[in-house]
């Protein structure tokens, strides 16, 4: 062998360590960056978790509590795999670390002592359904889903289930046929079903029941290997859930009644032109912002200096006090000035700065598009508050006078939206 061809062949024997060593680092920077996967179960209820044909021997799971679930695990670091599954299988599978999780789920007693809830990731509106406009629960013959979230809810609360179907559209057809009173389902679900006899369903008179909040459970063996998981999981619920929950159109008109009834008390209550003059005031918006940075800095766990003065003025102690005497519904009462700062508050709030937030803006918005007074009333989509572990709703209106399509200040208020919706009289 000439001396080029082995210095040639030293060359190459020299490199394949090297070129080995490269391919084994891209090799496992590839599988570093997928991320971990999530095996979940849940189970079919359209159009909130839906099995579809994906091809030949495959089935994706989608639907809007499937989103919200990919979403805030992906936010987290997470991909997910889905399978639709009974939820005795799923219970089963739980409670021997053969899954990672189980959603939605309403709460349960049995699964709180094996598994770890998270914040809700879906939020249902369960109705009676019935033929008749009245309905006399004690003696009604009620019908549910087999193994679903409202048999569970019914036996738990002392009803007497009488019949039991394994598909949701099985219940539309027992109350045409007179086997049944009332059917119990979300509402969503209910008028969601494929029946090309719509008219049964398009028939039906509604009672409301509740909201009710669903979970994703996680498998104590998966939260101790991953304990940062939960929390950042919960972390980004609320921007993944944002827009998905919405009032109807009658529900809205209902909020919007209560709302206008609690703004003229309030106002009989409270001087509220009078209550933005004596609280502070900055012009300067670097100023605002940063005493918001300072105020979101200690809050909620401790009130700024600023705060702490705020919430002696006379109006913010006459909110709270409006507020204790409409807790059952009312959760938030906060007086904001035309600079978007807040000048009364019934408690400590996260933030100083209002005026970046939809509760003021909108009502802005309202105003400059011609509407006034109480038709410039805001009211917002759902969202779950985790500090006080409700779904709430915010309505805000101007406080005259209104100058420039720019009102003296705008007044919020923070409603329980189940307890607002279930409320019929303000007095």
């Amino acid at each position: 062998m000439s001396i080029v061809n082995k210095m040639d062949a030293m060359v190459t024997m020299d490199l394949r360590p090297l070129a080995l060593g490269l391919i084994g680092t891209v090799t496992i920077s590839v599988c570093h960056a997928r991320p971990p996967v999530l095996n979940l179960y849940t189970f079919e209820s359209s159009p909130y978790q839906v099995s579809a044909r994906a091809g030949i021997g495959t089935t994706n799971v989608t639907g809007e509590t499937v989103d919200t679930v990919n979403c805030a695990a992906s936010q987290a670091g997470w991909s997910t795999r889905i399978r639709i599954t009974p939820q005795n299988r799923a219970v089963h599978s739980l409670q021997r670390n053969l899954i990672d999780g189980y959603f939605a789920i309403d709460p349960s007693t049995e699964l709180d002592t094996i598994a770890k809830r998270s914040n809700p990731v879906s939020l249902e509106k369960w109705y009676f359904f019935t033929t008749e406009s009245a309905i006399e629960l004690e003696s009604a013959r009620i019908g549910v889903v087999d193994g679903s979230n409202e048999k569970a809810w019914l036996e738990a609360n002392g009803f007497d289930v009488f019949m039991s179907v394994s598909l949701p559209s099985q219940l539309p057809a027992l109350l045409k046929r007179g086997r049944i009173d009332a059917a119990v389902m979300d509402k969503r679900a209910m008028t969601d079903l494929h029946d090309p006899d719509r008219s049964i369903v398009n028939n039906l008179h509604e009672h409301f029941i509740r909201y009710t909040p669903l979970y994703l459970y996680l498998s104590e063996s998966f939260v101790a290997n991953n304990p940062g998981f939960l929390p950042s999981f919960n972390q980004f619920i609320p921007g993944c859930m944002e827009g998905r929950i919405t009032l109807s159109a009658d529900e809205e008109a209902h909020v919007r009644t209560l709302a206008e009834k609690l703004f003229s008390k309030i106002d009989s209550a409270l001087n509220l032109q009078q209550a933005i003059d004596e609280g502070p005031r900055m012009e300067n918006l670097t100023d605002v912002l940063n005493f918001d940075s300072r105020w979101q800095a200690l809050a909620p766990t401790k009130a700024p200096e600023l705060a702490k003065a705020i919430l002696e003025l006379p109006g913010s102690r006459t909110l709270h006090a409006w507020k204790m005497a409409h807790r059952e519904y009312v959760t938030e009462a906060l007086l904001i000035n035309d600079r978007g700062t807040l000048a009364a508050m019934s408690q400590l709030t996260s933030d100083y700065w209002q005026g970046d937030e939809r509760k003021f803006t909108r009502v802005i918005e309202n105003l400059e598009a011609g509407l006034s007074g109480r038709d410039a009333i805001y009211i917002s989509d759902i969202r779950y508050d985790a500090s006080t572990s409700r779904f709430q709703i915010t309505v805000s209106a101007p406080v005259g006078p209104v100058s420039g399509n720019l009102p003296k200040g705008i007044l919020a208020l923070g409603l329980d939206i189940e307890s607002a919706l279930g409320h019929h009289d303000t007095e």
